[in-house]
């Protein structure tokens, strides 16, 4: 009896003195729950969770879905902080793969013993959950989406000073590329004419234009950024000013060009989009005062357009 009594003092001892997991599961409700990831723990444990002594583990997965499902989770092992990041096809993938990881921190040899295709989640018990979570499918992510924003510009080439301008854009983009429509309108620049037109005569300049631009993405979805190829086509405007007779001018500007862009995510709808375009215009038409030989203004051979604004996917 004396034995009896000391060996289960003993095994009490050693169960007190086991280790705990801490375990959060955030996710999206067509996702497997948390008790369906715990099954999963245990299924690949051999039937029940029994963290090592010493070996306390926390673990904080959270799951999204944007172009493709991701899972980001935190993990601390005995004190050891550590960090994964996945993308899968389904939410699904991700769960079997959050079991795993933490299946393998609590007992490497056990999951070794124990390791078999992973089965389906369990349906979750009918008094917590309806039954249509439990049949619903994963949603495929959105293989193509649409975007619209707002931005402001900036450029040096298309009129005689560096020139500001507002404007938007709409476009559409997959996993790799991105195809968008900007326009943009510049703020009214003066600049004054050379030595030969009449003292105190110049130049008042005025631009709009549409431009497309087709980009690679070779970035992420958190930084997405790559090469562009650019066409640009718009209306130069211009009118005298301190001379006699003033003819206003529209002349018609037509460019093509390469660049690059960035765009920054700010959440799950929002980014931050940049744009660097260099731009060689088709059509270099020139400025000049009536019955004045030398010429105001001519556009250069390269121009830069620089923009940044805010945009929204859905």
């Amino acid at each position: 009896m004396l034995a009896l009594a000391t060996l289960g003092n003993a095994r009490l001892v050693r169960a007190d003195q086991a280790g705990a997991l801490t375990f959060s599961w955030q996710a999206p409700a067509s996702c497997p729950s948390r008790g369906q990831v715990s099954g999963e723990i245990a299924r690949l444990l051999g039937g029940i969770i029994r963290v090592p002594q010493g070996g306390d583990i926390t673990a904080r997965a959270v799951v999204e879905h944007g172009l493709t499902w991701s899972l980001a989770m935190d993990t601390e092992l005995a004190g050891r902080p550590g960090r994964r990041s996945l993308e899968a096809a389904s939410c699904q993938d991700l769960a079997n793969a959050a079991a795993l990881i933490i299946a393998l921190m609590i007992d490497p040899d056990a999951v070794a013993a124990h390791a078999t295709t992973p089965q389906p989640a369990a349906a979750p018990p009918p008094v917590t959950a309806p039954p249509a979570t439990a049949t619903a499918p994963d949603r495929k992510p959105r293989v193509v989406e649409f975007l619209v924003g707002i931005l402001a510009a900036g450029s040096y080439g298309t009129l005689p000073s560096i020139d500001a301008g507002l404007g938007g854009g709409i476009g559409l983009q997959g996993r790799r590329w991105r195809a968008e429509l900007r326009g943009s309108y510049g703020l009214r620049r003066d600049q004054k004419a050379w030595a030969a037109a009449p003292a105190g005569a110049y130049g008042q300049f005025n631009f709009w234009a549409v431009a497309f631009a087709a980009c690679f993405n070779v970035g992420s979805e958190s930084l997405a950024f790559g090469p562009c190829a650019d066409a640009e086509v718009g209306v130069t405007s211009a009118k005298g000013f301190g001379v006699s007779q003033s003819l206003p001018a529209d002349t018609l500007w037509s460019a093509l060009g390469a660049g690059g862009y960035a765009a920054i995510s700010l959440g799950h709808h929002l980014d931050l989009p940049l744009h660097l375009d260099v731009l060689a215009p088709l059509r270099r038409s020139e400025f000049v005062f009536k019955n004045e030989p030398e010429r105001v203004f001519q556009a250069p051979a390269v121009g830069v357009r620089v923009s940044a604004g805010i945009e929204l996917r859905f």
